[in-house]
């Protein structure tokens, strides 16, 4: 432990007076004690005291190897004698920020396990950098080129001050021939890693991966039957009907004569075809084969999979590799895969005859999110998946009122608002929602949607979507009106001088709005408004950006985190006011001034790294970042679920791991860079609303 952090942490002297003598510290390379009492901040005999105990530290986290290793797997399952023979064969070593412990491809000699600090773990690729993931205390590295072939390894950059136990090869190699607890752990780990997360990379070359979780990888490819029955479309209608009965088949693929897809075929289309309309058996199959369909790539994930599925309200894929179609996909490989939990709920929610039939589908939605996250699933595809049960509950609630109230007297558009909006919705969460239409010469109009939005809210709350406590919601005339009435509105906000609080709430929880229902071309025709009168008034998103930037992160000078001190949530801090909220405003700002549409924030991310705005290494770190707040949110929530409390998106710290306390640290590190980056971009004055 450092001299000014001892100080510090024992009370000796303020966070400002060691961030000012490190200041003068860089500008004369003096000792940080002398500094500060130089410059006033401690007396002699503190820094005395301060030096002394920094002594006794350093000798304490150095000779007491058994102690740490023993609360770290597999070693806590030595015997002492083993686990002091073990210790003994093991050294301490200190690594700086910036030194690369080992080098990709070039293996390692050395087994390391990590007591204090931060190791980055990533691949190169065609001269970019793919962050795997960061390894914290109680995690090790290192064994992998000393226990296979394996032809490459990640490189290992410090990016903390690190201390760390290493241990020499043939030390390593005896260690785990004497103890087979050892061979077992570095098997399974091995095994995981090379399945889970380096194969992966080498395979498909995905952009971030985090070693911790298992990610839902499956990949489409390998969920395809073996043997996939192609048929051609100038085969008959018998000899199809032969081909599925002969295969045990559904479905089969119609293609040219150069093999491309020309659509698809099965018994449903057979016997509609010749029992029901008598077409003539022996016709080509090309008169009633199913020219629409959908398709997939056959480098996607499972996630991807099912999410198309129920987007589509579809059974089956098309599946292409580098264009070509190589199968089909449909939902028995995904029941083969635990993927049909998913894909259950569609048929009860399109078909639900009332409002209450739907509240008992809602609560199957929970256990969809529950079921995905325990599988590993990412927590941002998690999201989208119960986005999209969300979004066909609410278009079939709105097709009921439509049905009790007649056909509305104009087009419109029911919107989603903030989380909804962004497709990053999690349990339950009260509503967001907004109106808008078209002018109509008739003077029923706004009457017929104002009655209509009460019965749709109404009937949401039924459903398990609580009415919204700030009253964002269609019911409430500022969310609610023509488009001419919306352009107005928006226009008010966007060239004001000056904006009150309840205006900047109401902006950041509509300018997220997207078309859940209805005319998706009054969305579109209202945000090019916005970014036409945005561009043309660049003060407007200064106002916003700077109360988002100016929100400090919970991050005290040491990397320590700041929680509350007492009250109610003692010991905790929020993960959405000061993670996620900071996060994807931030994005949203930049992505307006960007004229980008898109509502979905790793969406955004992706636009504006491709438009430079957002440099690769910090988009890949920002993805990662709004993971973390995500999963932790998610499981946070899960919990308060279980426990019947309401959600507070607060987390104790303390009850996290070594690696998610890593994690989180990151991403709040992430997320103060990009509050710069935003602060940069547009201009912003640096002033503090937090005080």
């Amino acid at each position: 432990m450092k001299v000014g952090e001892i100080l510090f942490k024992q009370g000796f002297v303020e966070e400002v007076s060691i961030v000012n003598a490190l200041a003068i510290q860089n500008a004369n390379n003096k000792n940080i004690g002398e500094i500060l009492i130089d410059i006033g901040a401690i007396q002699k005999n503190t820094l005395h005291e301060a030096l002394s105990f920094q002594k006794a530290l350093e000798m304490d986290r150095y000779e007491n190897k058994v102690n740490f290793l023993e609360n770290n797997m597999p070693f806590n399952l030595l015997a002492r004698a083993d686990l002091e023979e073990v210790a003994e064969s093991m050294e301490w070593e200190s690594f700086l920020p910036k030194k690369i412990i080992f080098s990709q491809d070039k293996g390692s000699d050395k087994f390391i396990v990590v007591k204090s600090g931060l190791v980055k773990a990533c691949m190169e690729e065609n001269s970019k950098e793919i962050i795997i993931g960061f390894l914290g205390e109680g995690e090790c590295f290192g064994e992998m080129p000393m226990l296979s072939d394996s032809p490459r390894t990640p490189k290992y950059e410090v990016i903390e001050d690190s201390l760390c136990l290493s241990q020499r090869r043939e030390a390593f190699l005896r260690m785990v021939q004497k103890h087979s607890i050892f061979y077992n752990f570095f098997h399974r780990l091995l095994n995981y890693r090379m399945s889970k997360v380096y194969k992966e990379f080498l395979v498909s070359n995905t952009s971030t991966v985090n070693v911790e979780s298992t990610l839902y990888k499956k990949q489409v490819k390998d969920m395809l039957p073996s043997a996939q029955i192609f048929c051609s479309h100038k085969a008959t209608t018998k000899e199809a009907a032969r081909e599925l009965l002969d295969n045990g088949l559904e479905t089969i693929i119609v293609t040219d004569d150069s093999t491309a897809t020309k659509g698809i075929l099965g018994y449903r289309d057979i016997v509609k075809a010749v029992l029901l309309e008598g077409k003539d058996p022996q016709q080509p199959i090309e008169t009633i084969m199913e020219k629409q369909y959908k398709t997939i790539d056959a480098e996607s994930f499972l996630y991807d999979a099912i999410h198309e599925m129920v987007k589509h309200k579809t059974n089956q894929l098309i599946v292409l590799d580098k264009g070509k179609t190589v199968g089909l996909l449909t939902t028995f490989d995904i029941l083969k895969h635990k993927g049909i939990e998913v894909l259950s709920l569609l048929k009860n929610i399109d078909e639900a005859p009332s409002i209450s039939e739907l509240d008992a589908v809602r609560s199957g939605v929970e256990k969809v999110l529950a079921i995905l996250m325990a599988d590993g699933a990412l927590a941002s595809h998690v999201c989208k998946i119960i986005s999209e049960f969300n979004d066909k509950i609410v278009k079939r609630v709105i097709a009921l009122v439509e049905k009790d109230l007649g056909y509305p007297p104009s087009s419109y558009a029911w919107l989603g608002l903030g989380s909804e909006g962004r497709k990053e919705q999690t349990l339950l969460t009260d509503q967001d929602n907004a109106i808008i239409y078209l002018d109509s010469p008739s003077g029923d109009t706004e009457e017929y949607f104002k009655t209509f939005s009460h019965q749709v809210t109404d009937a949401l709350n039924k459903c398990g979507f609580p009415l919204c406590k700030g009253n964002v919601m269609a019911t409430n005339p500022k969310y609610s009106g023509s488009i001419i009435q919306w352009k107005k509105r928006t226009a008010e906000w966007i060239l004001s001088r000056s904006l009150s609080e309840n205006e900047i709430i109401d902006i950041f929880v509509f300018f997220d709005f997207r078309t859940i229902y209805g005319n998706k071309f009054l969305e579109f025709e209202l945000k090019s408004h916005m970014m036409k009168l945005i561009k043309e008034n660049q003060l407007f998103l200064k106002l916003l950006a700077q109360v988002i930037t100016s929100i400090p992160m919970p991050l005290g000078f040491f990397k320590n985190f700041i929680v509350e001190k007492n009250g109610k949530y003692k010991n905790t801090l929020n993960i959405k006011n000061y993670g996620l909220l900071p996060l994807n405003t931030c994005v949203k700002m930049l992505a307006f001034q960007q004229g980008i549409f898109e509502t979905n924030t790793l969406e955004r991310i992706k636009k504006l790294n491709k438009d430079t705005i957002i440099k690769t290494d910090l988009a890949e770190f920002l993805e990662q970042s709004f993971e973390t707040f995500l999963t932790l949110k998610i499981r946070n929530d899960l919990n308060d679920r279980d426990r019947g409390r309401d959600f507070s998106n607060r987390i104790d710290p303390a009850t996290l791991t070594a690696r998610q306390k890593q994690l989180l640290k990151e991403a709040f590190l992430a997320v103060s860079q990009l509050q710069k980056i935003t602060q940069e971009f547009l201009k912003v004055e640096n002033q503090n609303f937090y005080n």
